[in-house]
């Protein structure tokens, strides 16, 4: 993608939307950031997607996952969702896999 994951927006999503390499962000026409904000999408934009998670130790470790946003497809929209991530081929993760050389 050309920038490091820590340059990108972070968009909250909920994983339990995560079809494949399809990932929902929104069943609006804005998504929301990690400070509760919304923020205005754009078809090609680059982001990170995450959710709250745990490690085995009870500390936070969020699933992330990086990838461009595009508007859901059809049979995703039937669902109400409006725009979904194309998870890149990093795949899902959680943030503790992430390495320094990002």
């Amino acid at each position: 993608m050309g920038q490091s994951s820590s340059d990108l927006i972070k968009l909250r999503a909920d994983f339990n939307g995560l079809f494949g390499e399809v990932l929902c962000l929104s069943h609006r026409e804005t998504c929301t950031d990690e400070n509760g904000n919304p923020v205005v999408v754009r078809e090609g934009m680059c982001v990170l997607a995450y959710d709250e998670d745990q490690d085995e130790n009870g500390n936070r470790d969020d699933l992330i996952a990086t990838g461009v946003v595009a508007k859901s497809p059809g049979w995703l929209r039937r669902e109400g969702s409006v725009w979904c991530l194309r998870i890149d081929d990093q795949g899902v993760r959680h943030e503790s896999d992430l390495s320094d050389c990002d």
